[in-house]
């Protein structure tokens, strides 16, 4: 993995946040996998572009569209590991914090292959 890798994941979540899911579609492959985090109670793995843009955007709802802001993308042997802190906007103005994830993602050919979701840093790190 180069630092081509890191650059694309970077642009892929800037167009995320800016764009939505859905903006990312191109830069996923076909038989792309989102794995959720596993602590969730109903924890599963999306396969293929429409799957897994679908549960993206089922996610963006679930948290009233807010956003992750980047803190760090940085090369984890073969993967990217990319560390966000989920904000949600308030109707008062407010931001309530949601607190960091984590997504470990797989590069392939310029392309995303794999996205898993952690709630720890450590977690990622070990897969």
């Amino acid at each position: 993995m180069g630092d081509d890798d890191v650059v694309l994941v970077r642009a892929v979540y800037e167009t995320w946040n800016r764009d939505g899911p859905r903006a990312i579609g191109a830069l996923l492959t076909d038989d792309v996998e989102l794995h959720d985090a596993p602590e969730l109670p109903d924890a599963q793995v999306w396969r293929g572009t429409n799957a897994v843009i679908g549960r993206l955007e089922e996610v963006a709802r679930s948290v009233g569209s807010g956003s992750g802001e980047i803190l760090g993308i940085r090369r984890a042997d073969e993967d990217v590991l990319v560390t966000l802190h989920w904000l949600l906007p308030r109707e008062d103005g407010g931001v309530d914090d949601l607190g960091q994830v984590f997504h470990l993602l797989t590069v392939e050919d310029g392309r995303i292959t794999r996205i898993r979701v952690f709630l720890t840093e450590s977690e990622a790190l070990r897969a």
